[in-house]
């Protein structure tokens, strides 16, 4: 495996792509479960954006939706099913939305969410998050957010089991783990964002290995099966501090930042790259990533 010294200009590359992080989430990436006293309930049958799902039971979107700068819908619930029934959820712009396409709130546990596509079929684009995940057990099946500032956002979620996506096109991470514990993401790729494939962790400046302050590091993360190509930056980053994190079964190669494989804990620590034998981690950051 090549292991590779930064030279300037990959450092440059680097340093614009985290201030670019730093300029959208400074404040804001402090998610709240924040909602609006005049949000309706969602009903079993959802054919427009603005809803927030406050019992448990399955729900159904029954068309393409498009929303304002807000979440489109949000789960309070315990006990969700959605079915998103291969419709798309379109949001007015990255550049303008504030919210998710579909959002897990922190007070919800146990939601099952399916989109119902394939690789190809893009579910949320065009919101801050295309899928934000802050509670417990939550699991996706399908949902492709792509051409969002992030695609897939675990704040603080724990227990979630992400799979069977394409997050792609997004203008930071396809990925964020950002205080996560014990989730477990696979087969699935993150390619051709602008910046990071797959990012573990939160920084305060923009360079990486300083952490945030109060937020909590995301570990015992399982990233397995998963593919990171092409991004603008890095394909995986596991900041200072994240520990106990696994990956396997990847390939990640092709990434214009210099680096593919990135883990900023010193000989990283307790995450674990584990090589099955077909691995490709491209060029990494430290003789620890096979």
């Amino acid at each position: 495996m090549n292991h590779h010294r930064l030279e300037p200009r990959h450092l440059l590359r680097i340093a614009a792509a985290l201030a670019i992080a730093l300029l959208l989430f400074h404040g804001a990436a402090q998610a709240q479960e924040v909602e609006s006293a005049n949000t309706p309930a969602c009903g079993s049958s959802i054919a427009a954006c603005g809803c927030r799902i406050t019992t448990g039971g399955t729900y159904t979107v029954t068309g393409d939706l498009s929303g304002a700068a807000g979440d489109c819908i949000a789960i309070k619930a315990n006990s969700v099913v959605l079915n998103i029934d291969k419709h798309s959820i379109t949001g007015p712009g990255s550049g303008t939305s504030t919210g998710a396409g579909i959002h897990v709130l922190k007070s919800s546990s146990g939601a099952f969410i399916e989109g119902g596509g394939g690789p190809s079929d893009i579910t949320a684009s065009g919101w801050k998050y295309g899928l934000e995940v802050q509670g417990k057990n939550t699991i996706s099946d399908w949902v492709n957010p792509n051409g969002n500032v992030v695609g897939i956002f675990l704040d603080g979620a724990t227990g979630a089991n992400i799979n069977d996506f394409a997050a792609e096109d997004n203008s930071v991470y396809g990925v964020w783990i950002r205080g996560g514990k014990g989730n477990q993401i696979n087969c699935f790729n993150s390619n051709n964002n602008t910046g990071t494939g797959l990012y573990i962790g939160c920084h305060n400046d923009d360079t990486r290995g300083t952490r945030c302050r109060g937020v909590k590091p995301s570990s015992g993360n399982r990233i397995y099966d998963f593919e990171s190509e092409s991004n603008g930056d890095a394909g995986v980053v596991i900041d200072v501090g994240n520990q106990g994190n696994v990956l396997t079964d990847l390939t990640i190669k092709n990434n214009t930042g210099g680096v593919d494989s990135i883990d900023k804990n010193p000989s990283c620590g307790t995450d674990r790259w584990m090589n099955n034998g077909s691995d490709n981690f491209g060029v990494t950051s430290q003789s620890c990533i096979p």
